[in-house]
């Protein structure tokens, strides 16, 4: 009688498997001339990922897209410590885009990334244009992709579709603005400039994009009947009041109007001497637009600096700390995510902006050089309660 065996139960985690996911763009997408198209990197199954290197390439004649507009996924939940970094180069048609987070993704699907790629004026309807997914690296190559992109026509490739905008005689308006005085209404000195809004035609897919003028309103105009959607991107310098999404339902010979955004005052860090001096007064002069379009200006470029440091630095920290755990072929080139001298360039841009709030707007309330301030500035602003 041969000796019994024994086998022993081994369990394998999940970092330590080969694990596979489908990447791809879809090619079902459409837009018509002169509208936003937003295009997804989708991946079936995200389990374990924790960053992924996506490249793809684009036609510059039909499409454009700006490396700040570019967002995290779906996949990524809420994102609050989902970092992206992107570069496009615009004459030569290619994005790279680098995007993680701290703790691996459970078993979801969804997008990884979106891109708002702009469609040309003069795009040719009934015409298509290619969106080549080139390359996708999920976890420095620890997590295989298949089929995997490659360069030139294969599965994993977008396609858009241009077709015929849906237009008609109907409308989209609001403001935007600062409900300091807590009554809500567009008052005096109230309205928030600059604030980029963008509408949906949530059956077709077609988005349109506008900024609200220095009173702060905003206009669609030329819309078909349906169902949209509004959203504002936050202004920055702005207490949130919680609802950045308007649903509509347009129909037919209508002028929808007071589809308004309203914030609650500016926050502390951004009520600058300057708004408490007489140069700029009477309260909604031009002068005092003029200087919230500043604080705006400076609000924005601030918090683009304070997010692209952080990226930079994140992506360098994760790839030193791949590269000593991997050796040199972590990436799939080899190299690096972020190098020395672009950290370098973030922490300029940064300094240069500092530099500026200061030339141009003076220092934030409560500082030591509140002297200058003319008193009875001072109290007509607050005496209005607008900040």
């Amino acid at each position: 009688m041969k000796p019994s065996r024994s086998r022993r139960l081994s369990i394998q985690s999940l970092e330590g498997r080969r694990l596979l996911a489908a990447v791809n763009i879809p090619d079902d997408l459409t837009s018509a001339p002169d509208a936003i198209v937003s295009v997804p990197v989708n991946i079936d199954s995200a389990t374990g990922v924790r960053g992924a290197e996506i490249r793809l390439s684009y036609d510059t004649s039909v499409l454009d897209l700006e490396a700040d507009d570019i967002d995290f996924g779906s996949v990524w939940g809420t994102g609050s410590d989902t970092q992206v970094t992107a570069n496009v180069d615009d004459a030569a048609g290619t994005v790279v885009i680098f995007v993680s987070a701290s703790s691996a993704l459970t078993d979801v699907s969804g997008s990884l990334v979106e891109l708002p790629f702009s469609v040309v004026s003069d795009a040719v309807v009934d015409s298509t244009t290619v969106l080549d997914l080139t390359q996708v690296t999920l976890n420095e190559g620890q997590i295989s992709v298949d089929p995997a992109p490659v360069s030139g026509t294969d599965s994993t490739d977008g396609l858009i579709t241009i077709t015929a905008a849906a237009t008609g005689d109907d409308s989209i308006s609001g403001f935007v603005y600062a409900d300091a005085n807590n009554d809500n209404v567009v008052g005096t000195g109230e309205a928030i400039p600059g604030v980029t809004i963008t509408l949906t035609n949530t059956s077709t897919g077609t988005e349109l994009q506008t900024t609200t003028d220095s009173d702060g309103s905003y206009e669609f105009t030329d819309l078909a009947p349906g169902e949209y959607e509004i959203v504002q991107s936050q202004p920055v310098a702005y207490l949130d009041s919680g609802v950045n999404e308007l649903t509509v339902t347009l129909v037919e010979g209508t002028a929808l109007e007071d589809q308004n955004f309203r914030e609650l005052g500016l926050l502390p860090q951004y009520i600058f001497n300057r708004l408490h001096t007489t140069s700029v007064l009477p309260v909604g002069s031009d002068r005092w637009t003029d200087a919230i379009t500043d604080i705006n200006t400076f609000a924005n470029a601030t918090s683009s600096s304070t997010v692209a440091a952080s990226s930079v630095v994140a992506a360098s920290t994760s790839s030193t700390e791949s590269t000593s755990t991997a050796g040199s072929d972590s990436t799939a080139s080899g190299e690096p995510l972020i190098d020395e001298a672009e950290l370098g360039s973030v922490a300029t841009v940064a300094a240069n902006v500092a530099t500026a709030q200061t030339a141009d707007m003076g220092t934030p309330v409560g500082s030591n050089d509140d002297d200058s301030d003319d008193n009875e500035a001072v109290d007509e602003v607050f005496a209005s309660n607008l900040f």
